[in-house]
């Protein structure tokens, strides 16, 4: 029998409320304050798997690119395959930890990961790394069973802020881990960043498990297999066409094929749900405006989010323009036999590269832009969450669609040396941050605890479709736009592009289209938004009046 629970905070009711002395049971109202710190370090230091490999693996992209020369701009697979593997497990994590316990999902979630590390770590072939990939990417599912224990287990007060720091880390990752990133990669290879990756998990699960007790809140139904099935392999062969589209041809046959097919099982989904007695999620909920609202600027700011990521590794890492065609040069003359001048004469270089300024080694990006940003983004978190508390989710997310998009809009002239970047990254970094401490909080208070893993799990799948959007839109634009090298012999001229290297136009339209265009969308969204312009009750019920029953 399904369990009956009534979702008058997300504006549907099915059946009598959930005892509150059933949703406490495991709450550590009566522990000490130090009881408290000691689990939310261990929730901490959890989560930075997954802000470690986001932070670092965006930065050693280019460098896989010359390890496996074959793929080309499909390198960004990378850490679009994440987002697949990521966007069709989510949901299924977060629902397991509903039904068979949050912290038991994470462990399970951490074994996958350090599995995934290894296989990256070891591996000479591009399919058998993307495999490993794709088992890190399904510790991407961490964020809903985390966010569930933090609603199960600490005192409500101590949750809004709690959500904040877990979202942007203790800076361990968010600072460090670009230099870690970029000293190992300088120093040995991009293989040493997985070793560490590897490591660090070993480590971190048995401190998380001494810290942290088990949820005692369950779910009390049957696992609904075929509705995990069909929106799994859904949601992941609607990403594989998101992903690839750019590459493929988005009217390609093969491609589409793979949209088809996600849409009919996504359809398929809803179908089963609205009929199966203990459906994996309750459709009434999720089309709730309170929560969908939600978890489409989620989508739309990640998509902003994952796009300057790997814009910014890109564009500074290029070599420094003079360096470069000097480069390009020397090799033609070297492949012809053919005097250094005599080439310089009969080649040309067609598309702007003014940006190229820096040629920054890893290890430089990160202790010039990637540390800067990250810092502020560890201050805008936990004061998203700190804001959510006083006055509500709702304004913390304007202020991060509003900061996102000044960033974007900015950097679209400004973005060709190093210190442009980070003085209006300062700008992206507390948009980032105040995304991760209001986000979890608006939908905290929008669902009811016995749905809190499988709504966080659907929150985080829309996250990963923003993020595959953005990234295949991001490699569509800058490969349209690549560095073209001409050369002339008798009045006739040939062109050819120069791999891996794309002028500033292919930039520029990526920060409109792929920065200013979703954030713009997400701050009008949110400003429709009625829920959370009250402080966030940390997913304590909220009272049904005759005048609110039917907000937003």
């Amino acid at each position: 029998m399904a369990e009956q629970t009534e979702f008058s905070s997300a504006g549907s009711a099915s059946g009598p409320p959930l005892a509150v002395s059933e949703e406490d049971a495991g709450r550590l109202d009566a522990s000490s304050r130090w009881r408290l710190i000691a689990v939310i370090v261990a929730l901490v230091l959890f989560a930075e798997a997954i802000t470690f490999q986001q932070s670092m693996i965006s930065n050693i992209v280019p460098k896989l690119a010359a390890t496996f020369p074959q793929v080309g701009a499909n390198v960004t697979w990378s850490i679009t395959i994440l987002g697949v593997a990521g966007g069709a497990t989510m949901a299924l994590i977060g629902k397991l930890g509903d039904l068979i316990g949050k912290r038991r999902v994470m462990l399970i979630c951490g074994i996958l990961f350090a599995v995934g590390c290894l296989v990256c770590a070891v591996t000479t072939t591009w399919a058998l790394f993307l495999v490993g990939r794709a088992l890190c990417g399904i510790s991407l599912g961490l964020s809903a069973a985390e966010y569930g224990i933090v609603r199960d287990l600490m005192p409500r007060r101590w949750i809004p802020v709690t959500v904040g720091v877990i979202g942007t880390g203790l800076g361990f990752s968010a600072i460090l881990g670009p230099i870690i990133a970029g000293w190992l990669t300088d120093a040995f290879s991009w293989r040493s960043v997985f070793w560490f990756l590897l490591i660090f998990i070993v480590a971190i699960i048995p401190v998380f498990m001494l810290a942290v007790p088990e949820t005692p809140l369950r779910a009390r139904q049957r696992f609904d297999v075929l509705g995990a099935v069909l929106l799994g392999t859904g949601v992941g062969a609607s990403l594989v066409y998101l992903s690839e589209g750019s590459s493929w041809g988005w009217g390609n046959l093969g491609c589409l094929a793979y949209l088809i097919v996600g849409l009919v099982l996504l359809a398929a989904f809803v179908a089963w749900e609205l009929r199966v007695p203990e459906p994996m999620l309750e459709l009434p909920l999720l089309r709730t405006p309170r929560v969908l609202i939600v978890m489409v600027t989620a989508m739309l700011l990640t998509a902003v989010i994952s796009m300057t990521y790997i814009a910014i590794a890109y564009m500074f890492e290029t070599p420094k323009e003079a360096q470069l065609k000097q480069q390009i040069l020397a090799g033609a003359a070297a492949q012809s036999h053919q005097p250094l001048a005599v080439i310089t004469a009969l080649v040309h270089f067609q598309g702007d590269l003014s940006y190229a300024t820096a040629g920054f080694s890893v290890l430089a990006l990160a202790l010039h832009i990637t540390l800067w940003t990250a810092a502020f983004g560890l201050v805008g978190g936990p004061l998203g969450g700190y804001l959510a508390r006083r006055v509500g989710g709702r304004l913390p997310l304007l202020l991060s669609c509003a900061l996102l998009l000044a960033a974007c809009a900015l950097w679209v002239p400004w973005h060709k040396t190093w210190p442009e970047q980070v003085a209006i990254g300062v700008l992206w970094g507390l948009g980032f941050g105040f995304y991760f401490g209001s986000n979890p909080n608006l939908l905290i208070d929008a669902v009811p605890a016995s749905r809190q893993g499988v709504s966080g799990g659907m929150n985080a799948v829309f996250g990963s479709i923003g993020s595959s959007i953005g990234i295949a839109l991001f490699t569509a634009l800058v490969a349209a736009h690549p560095l073209k090298l001409a050369v002339t012999v008798g009045g006739h001229t040939m062109t050819s592009t120069v791999p891996g290297v794309y002028t500033d136009t292919g930039y520029v339209l990526s920060y409109i289209l792929v920065g200013v265009v979703p954030a713009a969308i997400a701050l009008i969204l949110t400003l429709f938004l009625r829920s959370g312009r009250t402080p966030a009750r940390g997913g304590a019920p909220e009272p049904v009046t005759a005048a609110g029953a039917g907000g937003l």
